[in-house]
Formats: C-alpha cells, structure tokens, sequence
C-alpha cells in the first residue's frame, strides 16, 4: 500500500518529468529501492528524504513535508516575519534596494506581491492606494487598457512564461495559477499577434510611458541561496536598469 511519502514521491517525480531510472541515477541510488519506496514496500531513512529531496529540487514546504510524511522532523524553519534571526536578511534586501536608488527596485514574495521598494520604485508605483498590497502581476493585468507600459505585449506574453516556469518548479501554486489564468483570459492577451513579437532580442526591456517621458528599463531578479525559512528564502529582489540616456537622466532628476 503506498505511503504518503510515496505518494509525494511518485508526484514529484512526474512533475519533474523523471522516469524511475533517471530518479535513481540523480539521486545515486537503485531503480529497485526507489520502486519500494514509492510503492510503500520500504520506508526512507532521513538521509535518503533529504538526497531524493535535493534530486527532486524541491521547495523547501515541500521537503519539510516530506521529511513528516517519512516521520522525520521538518529541517527548514518557517519564522514569522519580525523573527530576530531574519534581521540580517531584511537588512539585506535593504541594502540592495537602497544602493540602486535613483533607480527602481523591489522585493517580491513567492506571488508577486512588493514586500519592500525604494525610491525609484515608489515613485513608478504611486498610484496604488495607501496601504494597498502591489502584485506587480496585478499591475499588468490593470494595465491592459492603460498606455503606461508601451510594449505591454511583449511584457505580457514574457510574464506568462515566467509564471508557467515557476509554477512548475513549485510543482503547483494555486495563487500563481490564478494570476496566470487572470492574465491569459485578457481579451488583450487572447489577440497577441506572437509573429509580431520578436523574442529574440539580446535584452526585452519594459518600456513606460511617464507623462512625457518614456522609460525603457530591464531587470535582474536575485533570490537568497543560503537562506533556510521556508517564505524568506523564496522572497526575490528586481533591480531595474536604464536602457537609454533619456532614463538614467528621468531618475537621477
């Protein structure tokens, strides 16, 4: 009879798109003892959840999970926000934000939501209510009928892929589904012409239209590698970089 442990092993492996060989020889062990383990005929020890955790690249809620379904405690922490042992890690993000002012920056959660901003970003994002939590997925999905992202297309359709990327390596997200479904129902999105979008270019920037001036910024996106808790260890960081001479001067004004 098989296990819950098997069962979040057999489903992982499918969501990785693993056959049970390719499983074992990532995770150097037997196709047999991998069989057994799925089936429910073995139980893991902690050094087997943990090796099979690791081929599988799974979230870390996940790896907790499964440790508990094998009967083994949960080794990643879920602290609550205002922990002291994250101090560190919020002066971080901090810091990273703060050092690329004139220029926007943002960290976001595991759904989009803007956890912290600077400067730069806070200005972009003035038109959100007082208090209001900013999805910057929700943004675009407002957005659709604005003109303040001029190339919101090509925005739109590369948002799409990155929603569909990390919702499967999170092997299911039922919010980030539901962004993504908010956004591929858009009448605007359903009549894309893709032959017009050329996703070939060396750098896809976001172009905006402020008042008069038009923006034209790309990003890189940081993520913490060595930080355990389960939320902050998946909260990543998007710095935003001026294209042309007209942008760089609208911030540092």
């Amino acid at each position: 009879m098989q296990t819950e442990f098997g069962s979040i092993l057999k489903e992982w492996r499918k969501v990785r798109r693993f056959s049970q060989l390719d499983l074992s020889l990532e995770a150097d062990m037997s196709a047999r003892h991998l069989s057994f383990l799925e089936s429910g005929r073995s139980n893991p020890s902690r050094a087997m959840v943990l090796r099979l955790s690791e081929a599988l690249q799974l979230p870390r809620p996940t790896a907790n999970q499964a440790l508990h379904a094998a009967g083994f405690a949960a080794i990643y922490p879920s602290l609550p926000e205002d922990a002291p042992e994250l101090a560190p890690v919020h002066q971080a993000i901090a810091t990273m934000l703060d050092h690329h002012d004139p220029y926007p920056g943002i960290a976001v959660d595991r759904h989009w939501n803007v956890v912290r901003s600077n400067k730069g970003a806070e200005m972009l994002l003035a038109f959100a209510d007082p208090g209001e939590t900013i999805n910057m997925m929700d943004i675009l999905i407002r957005s659709a009928e604005m003109e303040l992202i001029e190339n919101w297309d090509e925005v739109a359709m590369l948002s799409l892929a990155r929603l569909r990327t990390e919702i499967l390596e999170l092997g299911g997200d039922e919010k980030l589904s539901a962004l993504m479904q908010r956004v591929a129902d858009l009448d605007r999105v359903k009549n894309v012409d893709l032959g017009s979008i050329n996703l070939n270019q060396a750098v896809i920037p976001t172009i905006l239209r402020v008042g008069e001036n038009r923006l034209s910024l790309f990003s890189t996106i940081a993520q913490f590698g060595s930080v355990q808790d389960t939320q902050a260890g998946e909260t990543r960081i998007e710095l935003m970089f001026p294209m042309d001479d007209e942008t760089i001067q609208f911030f540092e004004r």
